[in-house]
Parts: C-alpha cells; structure tokens; sequence
C-alpha cells in the first residue's frame, strides 16, 4: 500500500509542476533498471517515499529544463548517461543490500544479463525519441539520460553513503 501511495503522491507531484508524463517516464525508467541493478536503500518505506516523491519529479523538471539547451546538449547528455550506465552495470550490477543479499552466483549473473538488456530497451527509445520530430522529444530524451545517471548513481559507493547520510538527517520537528 505504501509503494502505490508513494507512486501516486510522486505522480500528482509532478502533475503539480506540470511534468507528469515526464515524472511518470523517470519513475518507470528507474523501477525497471532498479529491479535488476539494484542499487542504495533507503533505511525506511518512510525515507524512500520521500526521496521518490522529490527526485523523480525534480529529474522531470531538470530534464524539461535542460532540452531548452537544444539537440547536441541531449545527444551529449544521453551518450555520458548510456556510456556511465554501461560502465555501472560492468562494474557494480547487481547491487544488493543487507536485507536482500544476492547469495546465487547464477541470480548474479541473470540479474546482471538482464540490466544489460533493460539499459539496451531504454537506449533504443532514446535513440527512436531522437528520430521524432516530437517537441517534447528532448525533455525525454533529458529525462530518461538522467533517470540513467541516478540508477548510476545509486550503484556506487557514493551513492549508498548518500542514502546512508539521508537515513541519519532526523526529520522529526521538536518543540521547545
């Protein structure tokens, strides 16, 4: 229950800022990379909520921003995103965590086959998106590159001490 209300409050967040198919392309591009490369955890259903909520729709804005610097810069941003994708899925995918250890050598190798494939699905819509004449083509474009960039992103060990230092901020208010 509380993956779909996270789901639906990230939606209705980035139709509030007026990038819905946009938050929804992100979300969709991470959930598929993510549910084969694994990556950094959220220590709470809570923190990962709000860290959904925040990022896809922000990744969404960030990519309808960026297609204002026009082609080349998608070209260039999707080619940094597909090369660092492929280097991540090389070196680090899968990813597991403490609660959902990968202990199956032949789960390892399928889980890494098939992040190659989901990235190889992602960089042909990017590439077909590049063959539209579409207006919205390069916010896509943008959106589904950095969707890329932070599946990346969340496979490293940065990434996990980032999540790491998220799940210590204490977000409870206190009265004095």
């Amino acid at each position: 229950v509380l993956n779909l209300v996270n789901v639906v409050l990230t939606l209705l967040l980035g139709l509030l800022m007026g990038v819905l198919p946009l938050t929804a392309a992100c979300l969709a591009t991470v959930a598929l990379f993510r549910h084969t490369a694994g990556g950094a955890h959220a220590s709470s259903p809570w923190r990962c909520a709000i860290i959904t909520i925040l990022i896809f729709p922000a990744l969404a804005l960030l990519a309808t921003y960026l297609a204002h610097f026009g082609n080349i810069f998608s070209i260039t941003l999707s080619a940094i995103a597909i090369m660092l994708g492929l280097a991540a899925i090389v070196a680090l995918a899968p990813v597991d965590n403490p609660a959902a250890p990968i202990i199956s050598t032949v789960r390892r190798k399928r889980l890494k086959a098939l992040s190659f494939i989901v990235l190889l699905f992602i960089i042909a819509i990017i590439v077909a998106l590049g063959q539209t004449g579409w207006g919205q083509a390069s916010a896509f474009r943008n959106g589904l590159s950095l969707s890329i960039l932070w599946v990346s992103f969340i496979l490293t060990r940065t990434g996990h001490h980032a999540f790491a230092y998220l799940d210590s901020v204490n977000f409870t208010l206190r009265r004095r």
